[in-house]
């Protein structure tokens, strides 16, 4: 079923699983702080499956595709980030981690390097956020699909399903050179939590 329908003709519809490789794709075509990043990275599967797979996996209700000509981005959540990270503590990230050790990750490359530590040891949300902000989600477009007020559709999709189930705040990580990102966010309402060199942190109360 399709949960929204564009004028110009994309749709958003609940995940499928035969959507996986393309929101894999989506995840690394995004992956330079919003840039494309295929050009990064010999492993190519390697950000879909740790920043998209898991939800895919263990939370398919709470992930949406969007259509425009195939895929062309997903908005991703966890009703419950502690119950999430233990579910992948114990049944996702064991697997993940196998399957890039028989890589011989020491051929890697420093990005890919990086990536093979956080599956190593997956950091888990500070405890001042999750308290707060139990839920969490994230999203990505193709830049054919951004600008044109679909980001903010899915967006406000994902946040309202999530006030269904129940959730008081949702949380989200954001590259902290992606300042078009924090715009986008910070016109839906969220505010600033954290950040560091690498990430922000903003949430929303729902």
């Amino acid at each position: 079923m399709d949960l929204i329908t564009f004028d110009s003709g994309e749709i958003v519809r609940k995940y499928q699983e035969q959507d996986r490789p393309d929101l894999y794709h989506v995840c690394l075509a995004t992956g330079d702080s919003g840039a494309d990043a295929v050009h990064l990275y010999d492993q190519k599967d390697m950000l879909g499956e740790i920043y998209v797979g898991p939800y895919l996996t263990f939370q398919p209700e709470l992930s949406f595709t969007l259509i425009q000509d195939g895929v062309a981005g997903y908005a991703l959540a966890a009703l419950d980030t502690s119950s999430f990270e233990t579910t992948l503590s114990k049944e996702w990230w064991p697997l993940i981690l196998e399957k890039y050790s028989s890589r011989s990750p020491e051929n890697f490359n420093d990005r890919e390097k990086n990536l093979y530590s956080y599956i190593q040891n997956p950091p888990l949300r500070p405890k001042k956020f999750v308290n707060q902000y139990p839920s969490h989600l994230h999203i990505d477009l193709l830049e054919k699909a951004q600008g044109r007020g679909i980001g903010k559709a899915m967006m406000l999709l994902v946040l309202e399903t999530l006030r269904e189930q129940g959730s008081k705040g949702v949380h989200l990580g954001m590259g902290a050179k992606n300042s078009r990102a924090f715009t986008f966010y910070t016109k839906l309402g969220f505010t600033l939590l954290d950040k560091n060199d690498q990430e922000w942190t903003m949430g929303l109360a729902l």
